[in-house]
């Protein structure tokens, strides 16, 4: 626990934004280890449940936010500048002392220039993917972030090679899963398997089609899929009526207790693999935010297991490569419903090899909250 306290520190109000669940649980983390150690901050933020739940004043939730992929992002470029200003104007009434942007970088780097320019001291908690795209984007950290709190352990390094000292935190996944109760595992006469079709709108749209059809070929598994924190039963209509169960709230559970998964690139596939849950990432969208995306972006893959162990230690089906019959295929070289196969005990010993590289002596919201704290 962060060992400041009110008569050390001159900051008495902070603003956090968040645009997604898993920087809403992260978060959630931050504002919980802020105000133990400062009980009188007030913190506002632009989150979800998870923040307001730890003490924050949520004006606006991340699920009204989270517009993903280049394309999808041009598209709804009108509503993302009205959500600018309304986060600006709410950020000028509250008068904070620190602004802190949690990933999300498309919009919290331009916050974090407007409130620079405004005198207000920022942090940006989760570096952009700088290394695999948008390289020029660390002049702008550099200029608009007081402090950059980063959590992969070659980013401190890749960041020195470009002039700048960050602060290597740790994994805050690391954090949260040790905070959490682990359920004990019910098995059934069936080996299960794990359907995550992302939380965004977009990311549904294209996956749950596919996984629900993967599932129906694959009947010696027991199908589930974990519902996305701020979606409804209706957004998952496609897999119930298709008699795949949906359980909310359940997500880590799941991913503890079922053998194997099939897994929407994201932040899921990292804690899929810290679970160890066997699975593979998959992953479609628009054709022109895939063609805009192979052109901008290098990296040879696009899980975060496999970008982090530098190797492909978890199989990726992108695109045209994600189909039900491939997606089939490379689930039965993981498990052939009866027992897992050799290539998914590889894997399983590679994710404990990353969750070793993954940890910091302390925990990344402990350090993160004392930066913050101590006016730096």
């Amino acid at each position: 626990m962060v060992q400041t306290r009110k008569s050390k520190s001159s900051i008495q109000r902070v603003f956090m934004i968040a645009g997604e669940a898993s920087g809403d649980a992260y978060g959630g983390m931050l504002v919980r280890e802020l105000l133990n150690a400062q009980p009188t901050l007030e913190i506002h933020c632009w989150g979800g449940d998870a923040m307001e739940k730890a003490g924050a004043t949520c004006h606006r939730h991340y699920r009204t936010l989270a517009f993903m992929g280049i394309w999808e992002v041009v598209k709804n470029a009108l509503t993302i500048r009205h959500r600018f200003r309304e986060c600006w104007n709410q950020i000028e009434a509250f008068q904070p002392d620190v602004l802190v942007g949690i990933d999300y970088p498309g919009f919290n780097l331009r916050m974090a220039r407007r409130a620079k320019r405004a005198g207000i001291t920022t942090h940006h908690y989760i570096s952009p993917s700088v290394w695999a795209w948008k390289k020029n984007r660390v002049k702008t950290i550099q200029r608009d972030i007081d402090r950059l709190h980063v959590i992969l352990p070659f980013e401190k390094e890749w960041y020195a090679k470009a002039g700048m000292d960050v602060a290597w935190v740790g994994h805050p996944l690391l954090e949260l899963l040790k905070n959490e109760s682990q359920p004990h595992a019910t098995k059934g006469q069936k080996p299960r398997m794990l359907l995550l079709p992302g939380s965004r709108a977009q990311e549904l749209e294209y996956m749950l089609p596919i996984m629900v059809e993967t599932a129906k070929s694959l009947t010696q598994f027991e199908a589930v899929i974990a519902g996305a924190p701020g979606r409804t039963k209706t957004d998952y209509r496609l897999a119930e009526e298709a008699g795949i169960p949906v359980e909310f709230g359940r997500t880590r559970a799941l991913m503890r207790s079922c053998d194997v998964g099939l897994v929407t690139s994201g932040t899921a596939t990292l804690e899929a693999a810290l679970l160890g849950l066997p699975h593979v990432i998959c992953y479609k969208t628009s054709r022109i935010t895939y063609a805009l995306a192979r052109i901008l972006v290098k990296s040879h893959w696009i899980g975060l297991p496999n970008i982090l162990l530098n190797k492909n230690a978890v199989q990726e089906q992108i695109q045209a490569q994600c189909t039900p019959n491939a997606l089939r295929s490379a689930v039965l070289a993981l498990h052939d419903g009866q027992a897992l196969g050799s290539s998914a005990k590889q894997q399983l010993q590679q994710f404990q090899q990353l969750g070793r590289a993954l940890q910091s002596d302390r925990p990344a919201s402990e350090q993160v909250a004392a930066s913050i704290l101590a006016g730096k």
